[in-house]
């Protein structure tokens, strides 16, 4: 059961939440399922109603977004003297926050006391890429709603909507599976340059070791902070994750398609236990990574311990 399908069980048993906070990384689908879901709770099959919801233009009905990292305070002030109103045209009002994670700890008590006392008949639906973020006050107040990990090759086929090249697509859907967090780091940096040493380098720790510990020093020109090493760890584990699908026959599941006849090649001269240990070995440097430990050792000690 999906969890559109969920909500609307809920709604007709008479079971409605007034505050319900969906998490997940698929941002677009937590919002199209909100939306949704308030055209169910306003309008149940009037059209007319509906076209309203999904224009912003009911109403009974407010939707908060921000495209910059926070939520304003004038926008959370208005949004808590509108829910203050009685319904004007059903039974019901309610209010979506998009990126509920913007919103400023100021921002967050004024929902919380809202979520602490709420109005009749109104219905809070916060969306979050990032729950971690949230108030734990807000997490307890709220039912929650868990929306399941975007599939891999959609959030490719997003990011290439949004003009981001496949090569590009393929390296970022290794680190996340969040479109903004894509889109910002595709705009912070060189991806194609830093893919090409990425998989140059890959390349090289399966053939010429001597010559991978050479090449970490163009592999940390092109990654140069911290974010961008844990984008390389993740491409280079996404390699290997290439490695094992073609190993074993799922080579629809290989991400980086421009190397499929190289990545089957490798797969053959590999053991499993040979590529457990890079895996082995890509983990402990992510670690490291996070404990400050220098990057150039970092990436050392994947050549020095890794496949011999």
């Amino acid at each position: 059961m999906d969890e559109l399908e969920r909500l609307t069980k809920a709604y007709q048993s008479n079971k409605l939440s007034h505050a319900y906070l969906f998490e997940g990384d698929d941002g677009q689908s937590m919002q199209q399922v909100a939306i949704d879901f308030t055209k169910l709770i306003l309008c149940s099959q009037d059209n007319q109603c509906q076209l309203k919801v999904e224009t912003f233009n009911h109403p009974d009905f407010m939707y908060i977004s921000s495209e910059e990292t926070t939520i304003k305070k004038d926008q959370v002030e208005q949004l808590v003297h509108h829910m203050n109103q009685l319904p004007i045209e059903g039974n019901y009002k309610v209010y979506i926050i998009e990126s509920f994670e913007k919103l400023t700890v100021q921002g967050e008590n004024s929902i919380l006391k809202f979520l602490e006392e709420p109005p009749d008949n109104t219905i809070a639906i916060l969306l979050t890429t990032k729950p971690e973020q949230i108030l734990d006050t807000i997490h307890s107040r709220c039912q929650h709603v868990y929306f399941k990990p975007i599939d891999k090759s959609m959030f490719i086929e997003r990011l290439i909507e949004r003009e981001i090249s496949r090569p590009v697509a393929e390296l970022l859907s290794t680190y996340t599976t969040q479109i903004e967090t894509a889109v910002a780091l595709n705009e912070e940096a060189d991806l194609l340059a830093l893919r090409k040493s990425i998989i140059k380098w890959c390349q090289l720790l399966l053939t010429n070791r001597s010559m991978a510990l050479i090449a970490i020093v163009d592999l940390l020109k092109q990654a140069k902070n911290r974010r961008l090493q844990l984008v390389t760890l993740a491409a280079v584990n996404g390699f290997f994750e290439d490695v094992v699908h073609a190993k074993v026959g799922m080579d629809d599941d290989i991400i980086y398609h421009d190397l499929h006849e190289e990545v089957k090649g490798f797969a053959k001269k590999l053991t499993y236990n040979q590529i457990i240990l890079m895996y082995d070995q890509i983990t402990e440097a992510h670690k490291k990574l996070n404990q400050n430990v220098n990057p150039t050792l970092v990436f050392e000690q994947i050549v020095i311990k890794g496949v011999s």
